[in-house]
């Protein structure tokens, strides 16, 4: 069961309960444009994160645990405590453990671990794959997770496996709905649907090497207020591949979506849309001294299905420059830097209602606190 932060404060006498957390306070300007719902051309302070997650060894074999997530970015998260995972982890032994509850979705590298702000560089993860804006639908699904990890032998390394099912909801106040809500539908009840996946991650012979494959499977369903919204089963695989060698970490992944929506409204035949989407980015990382690390990344998406490919409305390219500082064991600040070409991520039209350059320059300063 993942935990977010580097400290645990066991409380004595209530014996192995642990509490974990963190909170941040960020500040982000762009130039010509706002970005993720916030003020970001005047210069924004509406990114304010905090999590804690609480956990107790049950058992010699289970462990119990609940996160509790509050965010405010911009029009997102709302001023709301939410729940990221709540859940019962039974590990049997090495090969096999189950998890049952509000399971994390172990898809590609980043997944699981994205609401951890401590445990990586970055201030912002690869937007093409990792949106902030949309973390609250995809973290997580009310399900069980079968996992564990397999010896292939000296020469070939281990496997580690996560097969999991459930159902997911729509977050109330995410990216997805401010979609919707673009597109003109309005609906009665919260989008929902199945989510069957999987996650295979070689730890290869190579120390150091870890790669792998992720496929998540969902389809969709909701009522709208004059009709229905269906999203038959979709299939959004992940290929990756990580490889940490002293103090330099590489990692890369590619993301291919293809999906179908049918809206059929009240009176009028159904209507069916397709798109394909194309994700991919490669960061590197470096820690100059115990304290200090700094890296960048170049992450690129594509409307691959849309008529001009050349349009900005369905392309991004992003390069970013990152440093993080460790001033002590509680405190840590981030600083980096974005240059964003195409505005297909992000931007939301609510937001620049005077238009959307296609070039935006973005700078993020984060302090952040852990315990």
């Amino acid at each position: 069961m993942a935990g977010v932060g580097t400290h645990a404060q066991s409380l004595g006498d209530l014996g192995n309960l642990q509490i974990h957390g963190f909170a941040t306070q960020s500040l982000a300007k762009s130039s010509h444009n706002n970005y993720l719902s916030m003020d970001t051309s005047g210069g924004s302070l509406q990114w304010t994160e905090a999590a804690v997650a609480i956990s107790d060894q049950a058992g010699s074999k289970l462990r119990i645990g609940v996160q509790f997530h509050y965010l405010v970015l911009g029009d997102f998260g709302g001023n709301k405590v939410s729940v990221d995972w709540a859940l019962g982890d039974y590990r049997f032994n090495r090969r096999v453990g189950l998890r049952a509850g509000k399971v994390k979705i172990r898809w590609g590298l980043y997944n699981d671990t994205q609401d951890a702000d401590p445990g990586y560089l970055w201030a912002l993860l690869p937007e093409s794959v990792y949106g902030i804006d949309y973390r609250a639908t995809n973290l997580s699904q009310m399900g069980a997770e079968l996992y564990g990890n397999l010896r292939l032998g000296k020469k070939a390394g281990s496997l580690d496996y996560s097969a999991y099912a459930g159902d997911y909801y729509v977050a109330s106040d995410d990216g997805y709905m401010e979609a919707y809500k673009t597109a003109g539908l309005v609906f009665t009840n919260q989008p929902w649907g199945k989510t069957p996946g999987f996650d295979l991650r070689w730890n290869t012979p190579l120390k150091g090497l870890t790669a792998g494959g992720s496929l998540m499977v969902y389809d969709e369903k909701a009522t709208m207020a004059d009709g229905i919204l269906r999203e038959p089963l979709t299939y959004w695989p992940a290929y990756y591949a990580q490889y940490d060698c002293g103090k330099l970490s590489l990692s890369a992944q590619y993301v291919r979506l293809v999906q179908y929506s049918t809206t059929t409204i009240e009176g009028t035949p159904p209507e069916t849309s397709a798109q394909d989407d194309r994700s991919w980015f490669a960061t590197a990382a470096y820690h100059a001294t115990q304290k200090l690390q700094v890296g960048g990344y170049y992450s690129r998406y594509l409307v691959a299905s849309a008529l001009a490919n050349s349009d900005p409305a369905n392309f991004s390219h992003e390069w970013v420059a990152s440093g993080r500082y460790d001033f002590d064991s509680s405190f840590y600040g981030k600083l980096e830097g974005h240059y964003i070409d195409g505005d297909a991520l992000g931007f939301y039209t609510v937001d620049n209602p005077d238009g959307i350059n296609s070039h935006t320059n973005l700078a993020v300063a984060k302090l952040g606190f852990v315990f």
